[in-house]
């Protein structure tokens, strides 16, 4: 017959095993949670007439314009409405504008830009009818 000593012997030992583990256990970082959907596509926001930037873009509409169209004499008279949004690392700017010195009087400018750069694109200047 076995004596209990030998018995117990493998069990206190697996006893003494499973807490050392338990006592160095480690729980692994959860898993990443998955990253953020994409954000909705930007939408227009009205800007301010008055704000210096909006007046310089659409002085940069105006001339580019009257440039390539030679309509020299045109200039800006006032900026009637002026939405931005963000698109490319700069902003889209859509204008009305009211001109001196062109065939017509008011114009719809579509402008692409980074503020503080010479990165800027008329994308069209068309009248209002």
């Amino acid at each position: 017959m076995m004596r209990p000593s030998v018995l117990l012997l493998p069990l206190v030992l697996a006893t003494f095993l499973a807490s050392a583990n338990a006592q160095n256990y480690t729980a692994s970082p959860p898993p990443p949670s998955p990253p953020p959907p994409p954000p909705p596509a930007s939408t227009w926001t009205p800007a301010n007439v008055s704000d210096p930037a909006i007046q310089q873009v659409a002085q940069f509409a105006v001339r580019i314009y009257a440039l390539s169209t030679k309509e020299l004499k045109m200039s800006l008279q006032a900026v009637v409405s002026a939405e931005t949004q963000p698109y490319d690392g700069g902003y889209n700017y859509r204008l009305v504008v009211t001109v001196t010195g062109g065939k017509k009087v008011q114009y719809n400018a579509f402008v692409w830009g980074i503020l503080g750069t010479m990165s800027w694109k008329l994308l069209y200047f068309t009248p209002t009818y």
